[in-house]
């Protein structure tokens, strides 16, 4: 069961709002910490620039919904989980 967890860009990251929208992200491999998280419609964000959202906060991208493994089939993760990757 692959685990998910849901991010956006911090403020001082965005042009905007639009560009604020919540991502869906694979976990990366445990130990590892990536120089770019990829979500699933193909946005990359150096992890530095990364909130982390426990629930939706704002708009939602659709492509990441349309694309993410299905509810039953992922484990969402939390900040808590995530400490130094995002």
């Amino acid at each position: 069961m692959p685990e998910i967890f849901m991010a956006r860009l911090r403020p001082e990251f965005a042009r905007g709002e639009r560009e604020r929208c919540c991502h869906l992200f694979p976990v990366p491999v445990p130990g590892s910490t990536p120089k770019m998280l990829h979500a699933y419609c193909g946005q990359t964000i150096t992890p530095g620039q990364a909130e982390l959202l426990d629930g939706p906060k704002g708009m939602p991208c659709v492509t990441c919904i349309l694309l993410s493994p299905a509810e039953g089939d992922a484990r969402h993760v939390t900040g808590t989980d995530l400490l130094g990757i995002a």
